[in-house]
């Protein structure tokens, strides 16, 4: 599994050139937030391993009258091992992977009103979350350079698509419930139901 936050940052500085440590952590919330998920306060202590590393080189810039601040460059060892860490991408993967698939799955142990309201709430957060991701690529296309802009707008395009996919089958699953008059179903019910008429299947006899 590659650490993508060494890439990011790797990437980040070869492209906007040198910068300290804050500015770096600015690029990655305006730009990169949608679909790095990239801890935020960790920025520097990867920072400091990578120049451990020899990964990163720094120096001391000050202006004015404002503290000095480290700035951070990218070394030959470092664009090497970005190099490496990208062309290891180019194995696309896929895994869709829903822990919240074991709540349809072992559903009659539930009450179906808080399948329902949870799933409203859900589908709430997916169409706040598609709306915000909107917005930030129109931010950060102000800030990409042109030749770089259709690739960029590929990366949010990913996953917006992934996001209303998730939004739609959200969707489908509430009208589904509702359709199929489960919405009043009662978890205790089904339970009872089940063992009073011995059911077996799925047992060990």
């Amino acid at each position: 599994m590659i650490i993508i936050v060494p890439l990011y940052i790797l990437g980040l500085l070869q492209r906007f050139g040198p910068q300290h440590g804050y500015q770096i952590k600015k690029i990655i919330a305006e730009q990169l937030a949608d679909f790095t998920q990239i801890k935020l306060p960790t920025i520097y202590y990867h920072l400091e391993k990578m120049e451990t590393e020899g990964l990163l080189s720094v120096s001391k810039g000050k202006s004015g009258s404002r503290p000095e601040k480290t700035i951070y460059s990218v070394t030959d060892r470092g664009l090497a091992e970005f190099r490496n860490k990208l062309v290891k991408l180019l194995v696309f993967d896929y895994r869709a992977v829903f822990p919240s698939d074991g709540v349809f799955y072992f559903s009659e142990y539930l009450e179906t009103e808080e399948i329902v309201e949870h799933l409203k709430s859900y589908i709430q957060k997916m169409q706040e979350t598609i709306s915000l991701i909107h917005k930030h690529q129109k931010e950060t296309m102000e800030y990409v350079p042109d030749d770089m802009k259709t690739m960029v707008g590929i990366v949010f395009s990913r996953h917006l698509h992934h996001y209303q996919a998730e939004c739609d089958w959200a969707e489908e699953t509430l009208k589904n419930l509702v359709k199929m008059g489960v919405y009043n179903g009662k978890a205790k019910d089904y339970r009872d139901k089940r063992r009073d008429t011995g059911s077996t299947h799925g047992r060990n006899i």
